[in-house]
């Protein structure tokens, strides 16, 4: 029985402590990224001087570059060294996402962007 517990707490330990390579992680505009599950590994790819990276939900979305953080993530576990390695820290875009003047703010696609981080060199 004691084993089933300990068993138990380990599993629901492990995906926070995942998590934990966000901890304290800052983006372009200084704020913090992650504050819960917003934030996940991913790939990028490179159209023209644009970069596109692939959601939780499969869908491409465009960053620009002036949002990205180039920086490695500490604690990163690349499994494959060409591929184009990268996180995303968002939530879904709310129709409430947009500022006073109707421009949206942090809006890309679908998404509400708080932070994109590609490691220096694209790996």
């Amino acid at each position: 029985m004691r084993m089933l517990i300990v068993g138990a707490l380990m599993m629901m330990v492990t995906p926070a402590l995942a998590h934990d390579i966000y901890t304290g992680l800052h983006g372009k505009n200084n704020l913090l990224c992650c504050g819960g599950s917003d934030c996940a590994p991913t790939i990028y790819r490179e159209t023209g001087d644009k970069y596109e990276f692939l959601t939780r939900e499969g869908e491409w979305v465009k960053i620009p570059e002036e949002r990205i953080t180039w920086l490695p993530i500490p604690g990163d576990k690349v499994d494959d060294p060409e591929t184009h390695r990268a996180h995303l820290c968002y939530r879904r875009a709310l129709d409430g996402d947009h500022s006073v003047s109707g421009a949206l703010e942090n809006v890309f696609g679908p998404i509400y962007l708080y932070c994109a981080f590609i490691s220096p060199g694209g790996v």
